[in-house]
């Protein structure tokens, strides 16, 4: 696993204190159009494919299962929040159920720790029963998915889909990453009364593109009729003095065992 340095100048993924990766690589070849006419790759295929080779050595569309690092969040005995697939989608097509399940069941056994679990592929969530320490979420769309671009409807449906599937997900946090936040998405989310949300504002390398003010406007005035907890990453230009870095509330009998590492 690896810490996530928040405190030392890099904030890493603000929301989590690990990142834990038994299955490695993407088929989604997700990528976002920046406001520009630039188009970003997804961060984690340019850490595979650059700083990662080593760990990647068929690229980043290579489907990679790392069994020997299983047990490793039974070995961290401070109750932590850890990151399921940064380098990953578990919940990918091409991923073996077998697999899946191994990954679920070292969540059930360690359950002193809160799993993050983030997905593209919504539908699949229906197919494995939930430990109740793994927040089962889904991603904003991206702009092109497996090669081919997302029209603005297909983009729409998509969100739909995943809000449609989560409804029938039983989790004890439902959650969505709204990074980045690329379009007016808070009337579609109307209704889904997540959990947690984390927004995020576009990023190309070291140049950001935030979203219109509005559209987190209406994201918040959403998300706290529907008491929505809300994440802000970083990279967002949000006025100090409203800032919000919030989690969600936990049932009693799991908020007496968590604890902030």
């Amino acid at each position: 696993m690896n810490k996530q340095k928040k405190s030392s100048g890099g904030r890493g993924i603000e929301w989590t204190d690990f990142t834990w990766n038994p299955v490695r690589g993407c088929n989604h070849a997700c990528r976002w159009e920046m406001p520009d006419g630039t188009v970003a790759e997804c961060y984690a295929e340019t850490v595979a494919e650059r700083v990662a080779q080593h760990a990647y050595p068929n690229g980043f569309e290579h489907h990679y299962w790392n069994p020997h690092v299983l047990n490793e969040p039974l070995k961290l005995k401070l109750p932590s929040r850890i990151f399921l697939d940064s380098m990953s989608d578990l919940m990918g097509h091409w991923v073996p159920s077998e697999e899946i399940d191994q990954v679920l069941n070292v969540c059930r056994q360690a359950h002193w720790h809160q799993f993050q679990l983030l997905t593209k592929n919504a539908p699949r969530l229906w197919e494995f029963d939930f430990p109740p320490n793994v927040w089962v979420g889904v991603s904003a769309p991206p702009s092109f998915m497996f090669g081919r671009r997302l029209s603005h409807t297909q983009q729409k449906r998509m969100v739909k889909r995943q809000v449609d599937v989560l409804s029938q997900v039983h989790a004890a946090v439902k959650w969505m990453s709204v990074e980045p936040l690329s379009f007016d998405i808070a009337p579609l989310l109307k209704g889904a009364h997540l959990q947690w949300a984390v927004i995020g504002a576009a990023t190309n390398g070291p140049k950001t593109y935030q979203p219109e003010p509005d559209w987190v406007e209406n994201l918040l005035q959403l998300f706290d009729d529907e008491e929505t907890a809300v994440f802000f990453k970083g990279n967002l230009d949000w006025p100090s003095s409203s800032w919000r870095e919030d989690f969600p509330a936990l049932p009693l009998s799991e908020s007496d065992l968590f604890s902030v590492a």
